[in-house]
């Protein structure tokens, strides 16, 4: 006679259950939708203080920035509103810049630049995309800004940068 853990339907569903278990348990680095701050504050202060090459000019190191709540709000706002209005652009359907985005969102500084990304699953995606990029690039090394705020929301990705 034949254990019950070992008949062959006993012994598919094990399998099954294992490889379910196994596909749960499988990381593939990919960034939930939501509020991004330390990974991404840390992925771009790391690429100021070392100093970069955007296009043909080399950046010199310039300070860190500092995370801003009203900037992440902005980000989180835009990201959610290009997604939800299928649209991709600095400029928001109602024609609002990154720095009426952000004043609306109670941000009280005197300037405000943006990085938008489209399709990407990873910070690591993102990031080597705007470094390539060469207006993305001194965007991110820029030393007038110093305050920042990111957010990701189905594959939309925003980046605030203020002074």
């Amino acid at each position: 006679m034949i254990p019950p853990f070992l008949k062959p339907r006993a012994l598919l569903s094990g399998a099954i259950v294992l490889l379910l278990f196994l596909i749960a348990c499988k990381k593939d680095n990919s960034i939930p939708d939501g509020e991004i701050q330390v990974s991404m504050l840390d992925s771009v202060n790391k690429i100021r203080i070392a100093g970069c090459t955007c296009g043909t000019d080399i950046m010199l190191s310039v300070p860190p920035l500092s995370w801003n709540t009203f900037l992440l709000k902005s980000a989180e706002a835009h990201a959610k509103d290009m997604y939800k209005r299928n649209y991709f652009d600095h400029i928001s359907l109602e024609g609002t810049s990154p720095i009426q985005r952000a004043t609306a969102h109670g941000y009280t500084g005197t300037m405000a630049g943006e990085n938008i990304g489209k399709g990407y699953r990873t910070i690591a995606e993102v990031m080597a995309a705007w470094k390539a990029s060469e207006s993305h690039c001194k965007a991110m090394m820029d030393a007038r800004y110093i305050e920042f705020g990111a957010y990701s929301y189905n594959g939309y990705w925003v980046q605030e940068f203020g002074k």
